[in-house]
């Protein structure tokens, strides 16, 4: 089921890319945090949570588990820095949903909590994510 991850962070990541040339209002402000804070912060938290690489050693699972510390306090940050760009609907709820899922990441990956991170990870990381992208992100279907 941890294998469920590395493709859930594949989809995001391209989702992620994909993104900034779906907006349609042109936010460059949060094409950036997107870009350079919450999407980059995600990956590195998800990998906290999956299951460890083949023969990963001590070093590589300490330096694995820092990542998904860091990944999960830019989720914090992120989150916040999106509420600041609030728009009608949903917004502010998905933004709130990310920084709860990085404060409750953070504390999972400070004890080195597989199940919990995994956990989080898959509900209300993934949730925040995907409910935002759904609703703010136009398919060129959707587009105006």
């Amino acid at each position: 089921m941890r294998r469920v991850l590395p493709a859930l962070a594949l989809v995001f990541a391209f989702a992620a890319a994909a993104a900034g040339a779906q907006v349609a209002d042109h936010d460059i402000a949060v094409q950036a945090i997107m870009a350079t804070g919450v999407n980059p912060a995600a990956l590195a938290f998800w990998a906290g949570g999956n299951d460890p690489p083949e023969n990963e050693t001590p070093a590589e699972a300490e330096a694995r588990w820092a990542a998904a510390v860091t990944g999960a306090q830019a989720l914090q940050a992120g989150g916040r820095r999106l509420l600041q760009h609030s728009r009608p609907g949903r917004w502010d709820e998905f933004s709130r949903l990310l920084i709860e899922g990085g404060e409750k990441g953070e504390a999972a990956a400070r004890a080195r909590d597989v199940d919990a991170a995994f956990a989080i990870g898959g509900d209300q990381v993934y949730n925040a994510c995907n409910g935002c992208h759904k609703t703010y992100i136009p398919s060129p279907a959707r587009a105006p």
